[in-house]
């Protein structure tokens, strides 16, 4: 895989996701199996928003060549998916989230495994 194909997979999937949860937050909010009240969706949101984020930055940066660039990219989304991977484990064990946190699960350890390789094992492109 290259990198390039890695940050448009991770655009796809974090503007979904956050799509999702801003545009049709209940539906998102009951399949995570949490509480559907003012202050979930609120937050829901909230998160959404910051989805956007991160899926635009790797949307616009597909071209970028400074390594160091890619680099600070990289990282970050290494260390935001590993993140997520422990807040969704977290959540999913604890019965905080229902079954849709398993696939949240799934999304961000291929995503920081993939941040991973392209951060210290991948040949310098």
């Amino acid at each position: 895989m290259k990198l390039r194909n890695l940050y448009l997979a991770n655009s796809i999937i974090m503007l979904v996701l956050a799509l999702g949860l801003i545009l049709m937050t209940s539906v998102m909010v009951n399949l995570f199996g949490v509480n559907n009240g003012a202050e979930t969706r609120t937050l829901s949101q909230l998160l959404g928003v910051g989805l956007v984020v991160s899926g635009m930055i790797t949307l616009l940066a597909r071209e970028v060549t400074d390594p160091m660039a890619r680099s600070a990219i990289n990282f970050s989304n290494l260390i935001a998916d590993v993140l997520g991977v422990v807040v969704a484990l977290n959540a999913t064990l604890t019965g905080v989230f229902g079954w849709f946190g398993w696939l949240l699960v799934v999304v961000y350890l291929v995503l920081a495994l993939g941040f991973g390789y392209f951060q210290f094992l991948a040949p310098p492109q």
